[in-house]
């Protein structure tokens, strides 16, 4: 598997107007997408940080599957990295996911943490 870049990380939290305020206003990081219950904030270089609010359908799952924040790991190719994944006993977690740009699975590693990887569709 070619892991391109660490691209996102995400957070659910409980204490989600006090960890927005202090992203945006003490980490100065702007939003570029805002919802109800989660924004995603991107850095100068275009990486991403989402924070995810109770009502959010990925703070259950990353509030019961998680330990803590979950690093995204962009891929080439996300079906081989799956395969790469299966073949050497990786338990993946949960259904894929995906979005009009990405695609993506969770999966859990040797140290018991949830990780993600994640690659661009592709545009036809």
């Amino acid at each position: 598997m070619e892991v391109k870049s660490i691209r996102w990380v995400g957070v659910a939290t409980s204490n989600y107007d006090a960890m927005v305020e202090f992203v945006k206003s003490v980490m100065g990081l702007p939003a570029s997408f805002d919802d109800t219950f989660t924004v995603e904030f991107e850095t100068t270089e275009g990486d991403a940080f989402q924070l995810m609010a109770p009502g959010d359908p990925y703070f259950d799952f990353f509030s019961s599957q998680a330990h803590g924040p979950v690093p995204l790991f962009e891929v080439s190719d996300l079906n081989e990295a799956y395969k790469e994944l299966v073949a050497a006993g990786v338990e993946v977690v949960g259904p894929w996911g995906s979005d009009n740009m990405w695609e993506w699975i969770h999966f859990r590693a040797p140290d018991g943490n949830l990780y993600e990887l994640s690659s661009r569709r592709h545009r036809s």
